[in-house]
């Protein structure tokens, strides 16, 4: 039996849990009623790979630059990346949280690139969490 949308939400809460990994197998239909949801609990959104999937490092700074407005200096590369969402405003509510729905064609085509991107979000979250009280979560597919 896999998680319930309500039981992803709660993971939410947790501070100490920067990443949500949920199961391949879990039912389309919970991603699709997944942002919605979130937002209903006073988080705002980055959905990474809701208009175009997201292969390689440079689709990935250029999905970021469009669902964050990021400015355009910030697309060189992760640490840029990185001072960009640490420079987020904090009227977010309760936090960001960021979905990555499909994230296999960057895992395959650059572990590494995925890799850097995790320790990223996780060192947002808790810096973040420690200036604002507002946590900076990934919900990935695992």
């Amino acid at each position: 039996m896999g998680l319930s949308l309500e039981q992803v939400i709660s993971r939410l809460e947790d501070p100490g849990t920067p990443v949500i990994w949920l199961d391949p197998s879990l039912p389309e239909d919970l991603w699709d009623h997944l942002p919605g949801a979130v937002r209903g609990q006073g988080y705002r959104v980055l959905h990474v790979d809701e208009s175009e999937p997201v292969r390689d490092l440079p689709t990935l700074l250029e999905s970021f630059g469009r669902i964050a407005t990021l400015p355009e200096h910030y697309r060189r590369d992760l640490p840029s990346l990185k001072e960009s969402l640490l420079r987020l405003p904090d009227d977010a509510g309760k936090g960001w949280v960021v979905i990555f729905r499909h994230p296999e064609a960057l895992r395959q085509h650059d572990e590494v690139a995925f890799e850097d991107f995790l320790e990223i979000l996780e060192l947002v979250h808790e810096s973040r969490y420690e200036v604002h009280e507002q946590v900076f979560k990934l919900i990935v597919r695992d």
